[in-house]
């Protein structure tokens, strides 16, 4: 391959990597969730200024094709972040019912206290009458 490729998938890579920078800055992304594009964002740029690094790992690896070894790399990559964000949603669904839960009690008390309010009232005014 011609080292314009390799500079051209650089380029993208940086701009990736700004892209998600930019999004921690403006608050549009977690810190805690970033950090996996951000892994993913330094492998592209390595692989990219060391291309012969991959051929080396396929290599030690004895994956004839390392082209493959970069498709299975980039998959399980995927699926961490998946994964990650997978654990993200289960947690905060679980924090959700928990809330639900508990403004449904607060909900039945201030009905509770409004119906005592309610009778206060009343008899209040039997009394007075």
């Amino acid at each position: 391959m011609t080292a314009y490729i390799f500079y051209l998938c650089f380029g993208l890579s940086l701009v990736f990597l700004i892209t998600i920078l930019r999004l921690i800055r403006l608050k549009k992304l977690k810190e805690q969730y970033a950090f996996l594009w951000l892994a993913l964002s330094g492998v592209m740029m390595v692989l990219s200024l060391f291309p012969y690094g991959l051929d080396w790992l396929a290599a030690r690896l004895n994956v004839s094709y390392p082209p493959s070894l970069l498709h299975v790399l980039a998959v399980l990559g995927i699926l961490f972040i998946l994964l990650h964000l997978t654990v993200a949603v289960s947690r905060l669904t679980e924090r959700t019912i928990r809330l639900a839960q508990a403004a449904a009690l607060y909900e039945e008390k201030l009905r509770q206290l409004e119906e005592r309010r309610e009778q206060g009232k009343d008899q209040f005014q039997i009394c007075r009458k």
